[in-house]
């Protein structure tokens, strides 16, 4: 690669080039994290979208939201009616102020589920389903922060279907603080998702056990590190 096309491969901000038909052409490292958050052909309708009416680069200014990333605009622009880019000017990442490792104490992750789901079954009339992954150790998270997390996520769905819990550990990522690498693990709530859930709060809560939460398509992901020492 030339210094051109390094710069725009390790840029932060995700450029993708796609074809007439949305086919992708070329995509930058950052453009490759995204799809696993949404589909090329999303991003290739929000192109077409606010592409400029004549050939030319368009910038608009606007908040998008794809699962953790979050945008504060786009750049669109083609030359001819072969090919289209564009650029999504990422906001910084919410950052993990004080992680707290050392004052951790080991908890069976299970029992603390099975705690918050017993609790808030008492004034749910159709209950929870749960599809757990039984392979995961014990882990240091904040037993209390976990639980609370975990009931102000339930009172987000309304009491329509059961809310479906699943539980695993996220391939091909880790979360990065004070110098080491941890896997993630994945706690995920779907069910009828009401249209007014504090996401901002519970945001906050999340980030007290060194992770984020995210919403989409009626359902709510807490992804956290997996701390074992």
């Amino acid at each position: 690669m030339d210094f051109y096309e390094k710069w725009l491969e390790y840029d932060y901000n995700p450029w993708i080039l796609f074809d007439a038909s949305g086919k992708v052409v070329t995509l930058n490292q950052e453009a490759q994290f995204l799809f696993a958050e949404v589909t090329p052909q999303e991003i290739f309708e929000l192109a077409v979208s606010y592409a400029n009416q004549s050939y030319g680069f368009k910038t608009t200014m606007m908040d998008l939201e794809y699962g953790k990333y979050g945008f504060f605009g786009i750049m669109v622009g083609y030359e001819d009616n072969d090919a289209i880019a564009i650029r999504l000017y990422q906001k910084p990442p919410e950052r993990i102020a004080e992680p707290h490792i050392k004052e951790l104490a080991a908890h069976n992750i299970y029992t603390l589920i099975d705690l918050a789901v017993s609790t808030n079954s008492i004034n749910r009339q159709h209950g929870f389903t749960t599809l757990l992954d039984p392979s995961l150790p014990e882990i240091k998270i904040d037993p209390e922060h976990f639980v609370s997390l975990l009931t102000q996520m339930f009172g987000c769905f309304e009491d329509t279907a059961p809310i479906a819990i699943s539980l695993s550990l996220k391939t091909g990522e880790t979360l990065k603080f004070e110098g080491r690498r941890y896997p993630i693990f994945q706690l995920s709530a779907k069910g009828d998702l009401k249209e007014e859930c504090p996401l901002k709060q519970l945001k906050q809560i999340a980030n007290r056990l060194n992770g984020y939460v995210n919403k989409k398509s009626g359902q709510l992901t807490l992804e956290a590190p997996l701390i074992m020492d």
